[in-house]
């Protein structure tokens, strides 16, 4: 399984739409784990590109303007600073 790491900056939408929107991305993606409000971790068979045209169509569908969406595999060897220990277990177990 792949680890990728999404990086999202949705504007400012509605909280409903936001919500929709984390819960569609979330549904395809249940392996996953929010860095930051801008940033998720999923463990996912799914290939980048296809990931990115889901949440693409998902904020469509909820009415969000996205102006940022990236999708980008996580190396093996990533090293971090100041990743809570729930983050270090999460990544660990992803990969295990």
């Amino acid at each position: 399984m792949a680890l990728l790491l999404i990086l999202h900056d949705l504007g400012t939408p509605p909280a409903a739409a936001e919500e929709d929107f984390f819960y569609t991305f979330f549904g395809i993606a249940p392996d996953h784990w929010r860095v930051t409000p801008a940033a998720s971790l999923v463990g996912t068979d799914l290939s980048p590109g296809y990931l990115l045209q889901h949440l693409r169509d998902t904020a469509r569908r909820c009415g969000i303007k996205p102006r940022l969406l990236m999708v980008m595999p996580m190396p093996e060897n990533v090293v971090s600073y100041g990743l809570t220990p729930e983050g270090e277990a999460w990544m660990r177990d992803m990969r295990d």
